[in-house]
């Protein structure tokens, strides 16, 4: 059994907070929310602001009107974990809630932060550089996705990822292991509410949620200007997974291959690195702003290949030029990004677009090309005539 007791020994901090009783329930709901825009915490009602056990009648109802004050009261809606515990033999509730990558989160109209034992209204430049870093995509993989359940996850992408997290990241978890108890190990599933991630990465159908918003269209043009005319173009609507995999076999089909010889007499030459593209196209679904019903395209011409999706960078620290040299990592999605990460599709966060340029410069000799205009991101590698 915890002792909560060891919990609440060293009394109130930035990260604990004692309310006497639920009567307080709007006051702990700015402190919740100051948790969620800082580092995170725990709350317990039934002990008072010195530390000392007084007990809290407590009954299903009380845990589910907790709950469902802070979620309608909160915006973006927190979802605490609220239970039931045992204190010194008195019945206490405490309720836990995680920092938020979804923060700033305002309550009752204010937004909060935790600075020390105290609960502080959050100023204006603090509040001004959170909402941006929202406002531009960060966090929207960790936002719930309305209507979704477990039964909405594909249990044959889970068991593949599984095999291959096992093998590449050392993920050392029971295959047979229940979709529950995986998505929650990932944080694509919380207090059994699913993900926006979890969908789009596990989902057995995501168009029921997505519409457009995370399809890539891919094609082959005979000429580098124009759509008029175009061959071998698909577009792919299934999970992120399935999607990566079908892109990835597309690209590979699509450009030049060549025999060694002499000592790699037969050896097959690609025209770019596997790696390369596996780089280009990780970073297409793991930046992307899917809240934009915009699709992913790639396009392959013969001078160039085109990746272009909407996207955002996080400015002042991540530019153009920021990204031709070793750069900080903000993927825009980071739940997404983790689980490739796992699958080992990409290694050193932040390192990606530096091996795609090392990649371009022995492959062609030329340096490919980075924009970002209206929302849009792209990323231009040139190819060499053929010969």
């Amino acid at each position: 059994m915890t002792d909560y007791r060891e919990e609440i020994i060293s009394g109130e901090s930035e990260e604990l907070e004692f309310k006497r009783s639920t009567s307080l329930l709007k006051e702990a709901t700015q402190t919740l929310c100051a948790f969620a825009n800082h580092k995170g915490g725990v709350l317990y009602f039934g002990i008072s602001d010195d530390g000392t056990v007084v007990g809290q009648m407590v009954s299903n109802d009380t845990l589910k009107n907790i709950a469902n004050t802070i979620k309608l009261n909160t915006d973006p809606k927190l979802y605490p974990q609220v239970e039931k515990v045992e204190i010194e033999g008195k019945s206490c509730i405490r309720v836990c809630i995680e920092q938020s990558p979804l923060k700033p989160h305002v309550a009752y109209g204010r937004p909060y932060i935790r600075i020390g034992p105290t609960t502080q209204q959050l100023d204006q430049e603090q509040y001004r550089i959170l909402l941006q870093q929202r406002t531009n995509g960060y966090g929207f993989d960790f936002q719930p996705c309305p209507g979704a359940t477990l039964a909405d996850i594909d249990e044959t992408s889970v068991q593949r990822f599984m095999e291959t997290a096992n093998v590449v990241r050392d993920f050392n978890q029971n295959l047979y292991l229940p979709v529950d108890q995986v998505m929650e190990k990932l944080d694509l599933v919380k207090n059994g509410i699913v993900s926006n991630a979890a969908v789009l990465l596990f989902g057995k159908n995501p168009a029921r949620f997505f519409l457009t918003h995370y399809e890539v269209k891919v094609a082959s043009f005979p000429t580098d200007t124009g759509y008029d005319e175009m061959t071998n173009n698909h577009e792919y609507t299934g999970n992120l997974l399935d999607t990566f995999g079908k892109s990835m076999d597309f690209l590979l089909g699509s450009i030049r291959k060549s025999y060694g010889k002499g000592e790699q007499q037969g050896v097959e030459i690609l025209e770019f690195p596997r790696l390369m593209l596996r780089e280009a196209l990780v970073n297409l679904i793991a930046h992307r702003d899917y809240r934009m019903d915009v699709k992913s395209t790639i396009e392959v011409r013969p001078s160039f290949i085109l990746f272009y999706n909407p996207a955002q960078l996080f400015t002042p620290t991540i530019t153009i030029d920021a990204l031709k040299r070793h750069h900080p990592s903000r993927p825009g999605n980071k739940l997404i990004a983790r689980v490739f990460y796992m699958m080992g599709l990409f290694e050193n966060w932040g390192g990606g677009t530096l091996k795609i340029i090392e990649s371009a410069r022995e492959s062609t000799g030329i340096d490919p090309e980075f924009a970002f205009e209206n929302g849009m991101f792209s990323l231009k590698i040139y190819r060499k005539p053929a010969s």
